[in-house]
């Protein structure tokens, strides 16, 4: 089953926003959108707690749901068989008219397996819940053939873990909660189902009564109020509830009224209480509750307080982050630690805390003190610290992000081994770069840099994460070495060939590497590979950096174009004019313009030239380049008066006797001898006679000079 077109359906809804094609689609976005609705009125019902309701509910959704389902399944295979004989089938499959309908059946059927799940917590009937069970993971199977779409996959390993549970394979039931835990979106519901499937694991066999959800709801209530202070205890019964809770649907409700009236109501009086139901909230996503259990434990004094209020605080410091009021998550980190600096999550706090407070400084600047004294606190007090090899490389980009290089490059010579070891070294390498601007002696610092960078791209290996560390390196020795004078071009195109190819999860960097790669084979010569890449940048549609990249490469062709003998000319000519070509069909102004029409003469375009000049002229009636040339490209084309007309204009727009007004005298004569209109041109010679002002008019004059035997004989 495809699932990439479920994206746009990850919140189950998005489907139910297509009204224009209700009707031709004979209504079924609408239908669909009404079964969604009844779908999230359940799941309400049961949040709620309101299990009596969802159990009239469920079964006409379900098989109004699978009805649903069925019939668009048909239609789409109806689909399928006609475009076997009548078209292509993956066609079929790319276009719209397969892929809506195809949308809806996919959200139908994930609606299905969750409320046949649900339904199997609802039923008494032993055998109608077991055929629920297994059709619930049937529904939850044809989601996990692939991993597209990372909310649904990730959501249905947590479904399908649960109807294994709850069919006593808790072997399968771990395989895919233990799935479900990495799935971050997802980890901190399933990680207590994980717990719960392991301990029946361990348990061996038990008798289908031990299993059942009532008994183990009796179970938990005395468990809860017979922990004494124990925390042994404590943690059984913590795990009994957060896995009978995990079930979803009407038990985590049930589970937390249980253990508030067992520990003295919904704000305990004692540390555990207080706890577990700070536990429970987060497992239901209802961080919200986590503050005012927080305040509570704070007058409680009880023999579990030094236990258990630190665990309080960091829930819900926690909450805080996740919610995104990251300066008061740092803050109650900050408590934890101070009030507790030898709990057990005082390191993992303060860890938490510089975290909290990086987030917290991208919208308040004054809050950069406190970050960088939270990730000081931290190394000094936390030395062996998971998080060491992190607050080291922090501590260096805050350096870095100042413009102090020399601190930043000690301390990320600091970062030990592992995840962040690759980004430090990475770092201290983009901090010696920057400094090449005003290094002294920048030749041998800038080459020592460059094979630094390159020995960088060859000693880290461009997989997951690193990759995209890779290719900063590939892309940044690549500028360096562009940036020497002369540039040096081999470097450039050892680091930038195949680059999209080796770095494919680097996509925002392949558009630079591009441009300096065809920079640089424009510069050495290697016009056919320069093509290619000029093909690649121009399917890009360029931007403004593809603008300037194409206006450079114009440049320099324009340049090799002029140097090279007449017989080697044409290929530096052809890219030439595809560069200029581009440029204009992109609105690149008057200088596009007239650099293609001029290319366009050299090559013998004479029309398209003078089209091109017009153009101009039509947007800068006085631009002289212009007027020039479209005056050559009429004589060029046979159009002798159009060309004395562009020249009269230069003279009229120009000051007597300067360079541009001697240049039209001598258009103006070469063009009025070569069509035998000698007299006219011998008069035009004679009267620009002495009239220079100007070193390059002085010269023009000379030839003029050097003309008058010939014309006015």
């Amino acid at each position: 089953m495809r699932l990439c077109a479920l994206a746009a359906a990850a919140a189950l809804v998005a489907v139910a926003a297509a009204p224009a094609r209700a009707e031709t689609e004979g209504g079924d976005h609408a239908t669909l959108a009404r079964l969604e609705q009844r779908a999230r009125s359940f799941y309400e019902l049961l949040e709620r707690g309101e299990r009596q309701q969802a159990a009239a509910v469920w079964p006409d959704l379900a098989n109004d749901l699978a009805s649903f389902a069925t019939g668009v399944q048909a239609r789409l295979d109806r689909m399928r068989d006609e475009a076997a004989e009548n078209e292509s089938l993956d066609d079929l499959l790319q276009s719209a008219r397969f892929r809506d309908p195809e949308v809806m059946e996919l959200v139908a059927t994930y609606h299905l397996a969750w409320v046949r799940y649900q339904g199997a917590q609802l039923t008494g009937d032993t055998a109608k819940k077991k055929d629920l069970l297994h059709k619930a993971v049937e529904g939850f199977t044809q989601f996990l053939l692939v991993n597209d779409v990372p909310e649904i996959y990730g959501e249905s390993l947590y479904g399908r873990g649960l109807a294994f549970l709850d069919l006593g394979d808790t072997q399968k039931a771990i395989e895919d909660l233990s799935a479900a835990v990495e799935e971050g979106r997802i980890a901190a519901k399933a990680r207590p189902a994980l717990e719960e499937a392991r301990r029946r694991a361990a348990g061996g066999k038990a008798t289908a009564a031990e299993n059942d959800p009532e008994t183990l709801l009796a179970r938990v209530g005395d468990l809860v109020a017979a922990t004494g202070n124990d925390p042994a205890r404590e943690k059984d019964a913590t795990a009994l509830a957060r896995g009978l809770a995990a079930r979803g649907g009407t038990w985590p409700a049930r589970v937390g009224s249980l253990v508030a009236d067992r520990l003295g109501g919904p704000t305990p009086r004692s540390s555990y209480g207080l706890y577990l139901l700070a536990q429970l909230a987060v497992d239901r996503g209802r961080c919200a509750d986590t503050a005012p259990l927080a305040e509570a434990s704070a007058k409680v004094e009880d023999a579990g307080r030094a236990r258990l209020r630190p665990e309080i605080l960091f829930l819900d410091a926690g909450c805080r982050l996740n919610a995104g009021k990251a300066r008061d998550g740092a803050e109650r980190f900050a408590a934890l630690a101070a009030e507790y600096p030898d709990a057990p999550r005082a390191a993992e706090a303060a860890y938490y805390r510089f975290r909290a407070l990086d987030v917290a400084r991208a919208d308040d600047p004054s809050l950069v003190p406190a970050y960088e004294e939270a990730v000081t606190g931290y190394l000094q007090r936390y030395p062996r610290a998971d998080g060491v090899a992190e607050a080291r490389f922090a501590l260096a980009e805050l350096h870095r992000g100042r413009g102090d290089c020399k601190r930043a490059i000690d301390e990320y010579g600091r970062v030990p081994p592992g995840k962040y070891a690759a980004r430090a070294r990475l770092g201290a390498l983009e901090c010696r770069v920057s400094a090449l601007a005003t290094a002294k002696g920048a030749a041998p610092e800038r080459r020592q840099t460059l094979e630094a960078l390159r020995a960088f791209v060859r000693d880290t290996p461009a997989r997951g994460e690193d990759q995209a560390l890779v290719a900063r390196a590939a892309l940044l020795g690549a500028l360096v070495a562009a940036g020497a004078t002369p540039p040096d071009r081999a470097a450039v195109l050892q680091l930038t060939d195949g680059f999209e190819a080796r770095y494919p999860e680097a996509r925002d960097l392949h558009a630079r590497a591009l441009a300096l790669r065809l920079v640089a084979r424009v510069g050495d010569g290697d016009l056919d590979a320069a093509g290619r890449d000029l093909d690649a940048l121009l399917k890009r549609a360029p931007d403004d950096d593809g603008r300037r990249t194409l206006d450079r490469v114009g440049r320099n062709l324009v340049a090799r174009v002029e140097r090279a003998p007449e017989a080697e000319r044409g290929p530096a000519l052809a890219l030439a004019r595809r560069v200029y070509g581009a440029l204009v069909d992109g609105n690149g102004g008057g200088g596009a313009r007239i650099a293609l029409a001029d290319l366009d003469l050299r090559a013998g375009d004479a029309a398209a030239a003078r089209k091109l000049y017009e153009a101009e002229l039509g947007a800068n009636a006085d631009s002289t380049e212009a007027l020039r040339g479209a005056a050559r490209a009429s004589a060029a084309a046979g159009d002798r008066d159009a060309a004395l007309a562009y020249w009269r204009r230069i003279l009229d727009g120009s000051p007597p006797g300067g360079t541009a007004w001697y240049e039209a005298r001598v258009a103006q004569v070469t063009i009025l001898a070569e069509a035998g209109r000698r007299d006219q041109a011998c008069g035009v010679l004679r009267g620009a006679r002495g009239r220079a002002t100007t070193a390059g008019a002085e010269q023009l004059e000379a030839r003029l000079r050097d003309m008058e035997p010939d014309v006015c004989r």
